[in-house]
């Protein structure tokens, strides 16, 4: 071997202990990122709203114009019914379709909606919170 010159093998020792560390830190950020996405996004265990008090923001903002969306009080359009009396006339569980599908009513001050799967569980979810089982235990929405 001639002077100045190095072993292969020394030069890929030297290699490896500059990829290495390289590599073993980018190992760490992927396991991060990972771990992050994994966990859910909201909901009870992440301290997101629950599922009755998200569909209750959501009749707040698209429904509450013309229907009482609480559990007392006047709808502000009177031919619009409240909604905690919905269960009186109709399953709220059945409502899903049309809450995905679209909403058409017999009138014409009735604009036609369509919403996303999560968005009907927890209007679902929140109309059930007004019901008739509101009172034996079904989750209420926080105020």
């Amino acid at each position: 071997m001639s002077a100045g010159h190095e072993p292969r093998h020394g030069r890929a020792i030297r290699n490896l202990r500059t990829i290495l560390p390289i590599a073993a830190g980018a190992a760490a950020v992927v396991i991060a990122v990972t771990s992050v996405l994994a966990q859910p996004a909201s909901g009870p265990s992440a301290g997101g709203p629950t599922p009755a008090a998200a569909g209750r923001r959501i009749v707040e903002r698209d429904c509450a114009g013309c229907h009482a969306v609480g559990p007392q009080g006047a709808s502000p359009l009177p031919q619009a019914p409240p909604f905690r009396d919905l269960h009186r006339k109709y399953d709220v569980e059945d409502l899903a379709e049309s809450l995905a599908e679209g909403i058409v009513a017999g009138h014409p001050a009735m604009p036609e909606r369509t919403y996303e799967p999560s968005d009907v569980a927890a209007l679902i979810a929140y109309l059930k919170s007004l019901g008739p089982a509101a009172d034996a235990g079904v989750e209420k929405p926080a105020p």
